[in-house]
């Protein structure tokens, strides 16, 4: 998953005028927008687990695609690096995971 955070100007309620706002994204669906002079915020309802499902499904069926184009593209590069690759593979699952998790903590602390 990711986030992304967007700086832009747009009309607040609570101010009755146009001021800079934060618009936060999980993955490409707006999470968040605040005010930055009232600190007025409007959270979004996202479904994580329907979130995480999508992006996991989309990179299972886009990786024999991204893998064969990668080995067309530098065959003597994609075999030089693959072992490595193979090795930290569990490595940067455990970081994925420890980061999906905050996000889950971050997203259902705004729930309750």
């Amino acid at each position: 998953m990711k986030e992304t955070r967007l700086e832009t100007f747009l009309y607040c309620n609570d101010c009755k005028q146009e001021q800079d706002h934060v618009i936060s994204y999980l993955n490409k669906r707006i999470s968040e927008i605040e005010c930055q002079v009232c600190q007025r915020r409007l959270s979004m309802q996202i479904d994580l687990s329907h979130e995480l499902y999508d992006e996991l499904f989309t990179r299972i069926r886009t990786k024999p695609a991204r893998m064969t184009e990668e080995y067309r593209r530098h065959v003597s590069q994609f075999l030089l690096t693959l072992p490595a690759r193979v090795a930290s593979k569990p490595y940067r699952v455990y970081r994925e995971w420890k980061e999906i998790r905050g996000f889950f903590h971050k997203y259902r602390a705004r729930k309750g």
